[in-house]
């Protein structure tokens, strides 16, 4: 049995899309905190989380904690603006022989082209000096480290991916500010798949052959090249 996980935090975040096609070995789960959500496809677990403030905090507390909802051998995480368009048992077959599966950004090559783009969405100057201040006393070249994007990963349940994310939430917590995460959580996966798993196994995942993207709570489909 494999997994698929989705999130949706806060009234009126997200549309929580069913699947195109319904594999019948596949556990589709929906981790949110409204209590009306209902679905006939996603079992849907409710996680309130009243001790965090931040929306985008309790979907990375989802996204990189996927172990916690399901004993699936192979975890799919994905975005709620995602839907499923075809059948996914390919992709966690041909996922077998990697340690993990991300999508490569579809508009940047490289971490030092995303950080700015984040100020936009609440990223400060201040943090993007911490992560080059960071990156200086790694030996990590910002322009170099390839940028992945956070909304489709795929995990096993086994050490490798559990430690990669719990590597990943002491680094968000590092660069985030007032107590909460960094706003950015595909920048510095990114940056420790790049520092610290950079010859591991990494399965890339073809967005288009499996999935819709839609404009964040619309209808309306989101174009990309890969």
């Amino acid at each position: 049995m494999n997994a698929v996980i989705t999130y949706i935090f806060g009234k009126n975040s997200e549309i929580l899309r069913t699947p195109l096609v319904i594999d019948t070995d596949v556990e589709y789960i929906c981790v949110t905190d409204q209590q009306d959500l209902k679905s006939d496809v996603w079992k849907i677990v409710y996680e309130p989380m009243p001790n965090i403030n931040s929306n985008r905090d309790k979907v990375v507390y989802v996204k990189f904690n996927p172990f916690k909802y399901t004993k699936a051998e192979k975890i799919l995480v994905i975005d709620s603006s995602m839907e499923i368009k075809t059948s996914i048992q390919s992709l966690f077959d041909e996922y077998d022989d990697y340690e993990i599966g991300l999508k490569l950004h579809p508009i940047r090559d490289f971490l030092s082209e995303e950080l700015p783009n984040w100020k936009y969405r609440g990223l400060t100057d201040n943090v993007i000096n911490k992560f080059y201040k960071m990156a200086k006393i790694d030996g990590v070249n910002l322009s170099e480290v390839t940028e992945y994007e956070g909304c489709l990963i795929l995990f096993k349940n086994n050490d490798f991916c559990k430690n990669l994310c719990k590597l990943l939430f002491e680094y968000m917590k590092i660069l985030g500010e007032n107590g909460n995460l960094i706003v950015t959580n595909q920048c510095p996966l990114s940056y420790i798949i790049h520092t610290f798993y950079k010859k591991s196994k990494i399965y890339i995942i073809e967005r288009n052959k499996y999935f819709n993207r839609y404009f964040h709570n619309t209808k309306k489909i989101v174009e990309e090249k890969r």
